[in-house]
C-alpha cells in the first residue's frame, strides 16, 4: 500500500484578488508561504519518498517548503499544471464576464468540452491527470507521494483516481494548502482524508 498526499499550492496575491492564474505563473505570496511553513509543520513526520509538483512556481516553492531539509528533489512537470484558462487569466469573474460575456455565459454551463479561448476544456485537463494518476500508481504503488498541484488539476485527479465520474470535478472544493490523503493498492484507491485545511485554519483561531 501507498499514500498519495495530496496538497494544493499556497495563496498567491491573484488568489487574494480572485484573479483566475491558469498557466500564469504568479509566485507565493507571503501569506501563501506561511501557509506552506504550517502544512510543512504538519507533515514533518512523514517520511516522503519522491515529490511532484507542476513546474510553475508556486507549487514548486510549496512542495520545497514542506520537504524543508529532506534530501528529496522535487520533480516538477508541465502536465501538473493548472487548467489553462486562456483570455480569462488575469483578470476577476467581473473583468471577464464583461469583456468576454458570451464565454462567461457560456462558462456557467456544466459543459465537459467548454474551454475559454485559447483554454482546455476540463475533459482536456481530465485526461492529462489521468494519465498522471496512471503513473504514479504504476510507479510508486507502495511509495509515499507528496504531490503539490492546483485547485481544479487536482480535483480531476481525485476524481479519477477515486474512479469517479469526471462531472465529479464540479462538487468538489479544494483550499489552498488543504491536504488531501488517498491510499493506493494494486486494484483500488481509497480516500482517507480530503480538503483538510485544520492545520491552516487552527493557528488562525489561536
Amino acid at each position: 500500500m501507498g499514500k498519495l498526499y495530496i496538497i494544493r499550492h499556497g495563496e498567491t496575491e491573484w488568489n487574494s484578488q480572485g484573479r483566475i492564474q491558469g498557466h500564469t505563473d504568479i509566485p507565493l505570496s507571503e501569506a501563501g508561504r506561511q501557509q506552506a511553513q504550517y502544512t510543512a509543520e504538519r507533515l514533518k513526520n512523514v517520511n516522503f519518498d519522491i515529490a511532484y509538483s507542476s513546474d510553475l512556481s508556486r507549487t514548486r516553492e510549496t512542495a520545497e517548503i514542506i520537504l524543508g531539509k529532506r534530501n528529496i528533489e522535487v520533480n516538477t512537470l508541465i502536465s501538473l499544471r493548472e487548467y489553462n484558462k486562456g483570455v480569462f487569466e488575469g483578470l476577476t469573474v467581473e473583468e471577464y464576464s464583461q469583456r468576454y460575456p458570451d464565454q462567461y455565459d457560456a462558462s456557467l454551463i456544466n459543459d465537459l468540452d467548454f474551454a475559454p479561448e485559447s483554454g482546455e476544456s476540463i475533459r482536456d485537463v481530465s485526461k492529462r491527470m489521468s494519465e498522471f494518476g496512471t503513473f504514479v500508481k504504476s510507479q510508486h504503488l507502495n511509495d509515499d507521494v507528496l504531490i503539490v498541484g492546483h485547485g481544479g488539476a487536482l480535483r480531476s485527479l481525485v476524481a479519477d483516481l477515486l474512479s469517479l465520474p469526471i462531472e465529479t470535478t464540479w462538487k468538489l472544493v479544494t483550499g489552498n494548502c488543504s491536504l488531501t490523503i488517498i491510499h493506493t493498492y494494486p486494484d483500488n484507491s481509497v480516500l482517507h482524508l480530503y480538503n483538510d485545511t485544520s492545520h491552516i485554519m487552527g493557528r488562525l483561531l489561536q
